[in-house]
């Protein structure tokens, strides 16, 4: 009787634990109007940028008071949903990033800290069909409504994605390896 007795306090002590730690979460929903996020890059001819005009994204804090206690999240996009002002960009990045293929970018933190007073974020990032880690140095703030907004940026080269920079007009206009991703993004509880 008395391990009964034990067994059902362990349990009961369980479940309080786990609705005590999943109560203290809070989940937001990205709110893509609000958001923006863009692809800057150079050529032979001259800087291009891309922007993308719709994503869906999430993320779970600890609280929302402590914006800095992002626990997990992603954002997701069609790789059609980058746009430049040229269609012909538009048709060569999308065969450079195999969109046929892989016609998702999806990014995933893995874990967010800080360095020296510097909030940083790592993150997995599946582009054409490689993934790869990369660390974003960013800023966070609470909006109105129980909204938080992120920014930051990164840099990576496209052929650590397998990705052959897009080249026009046989080869006599090519784009650098090197792209600077820029983000803005506004996050509201659900």
């Amino acid at each position: 009787m008395k391990s009964k007795m034990k067994l059902y306090f362990f349990i009961g002590l369980f479940i309080s634990v786990i609705s005590i730690s999943l109560s203290a979460q809070v989940a937001l929903t990205l709110k893509s109007n609000e958001s923006v996020l863009n692809v800057e890059g150079t050529s032979t001819l001259h800087d291009w940028e891309m922007n993308v005009e719709q994503m869906e994204g999430n993320i779970l804090i600890s609280s929302i008071d402590k914006i800095e206690s992002i626990q997990q999240g992603e954002i997701s996009f069609n790789v059609k949903s980058l746009v430049s002002e040229h269609s012909l960009m538009n048709k060569k990045a999308y065969s450079a990033l195999k969109e046929d293929k892989y016609p998702i970018i999806k990014g995933r933190i893995i874990r967010v800290f800080s360095l020296a007073g510097v909030q940083k974020v790592e993150l997995e990032l599946s582009t054409a069909g490689v993934t790869k880690v990369i660390t974003s140095n960013f800023k966070s703030s609470r909006l109105n409504n129980n909204q938080i907004k992120v920014n930051g940026y990164f840099d990576f080269k496209l052929t650590d994605f397998d990705i052959d920079p897009p080249v026009a007009l046989m080869g006599t206009i090519k784009t650098g390896d090197a792209v600077k991703v820029k983000y803005s993004l506004v996050f509201k509880v659900e």
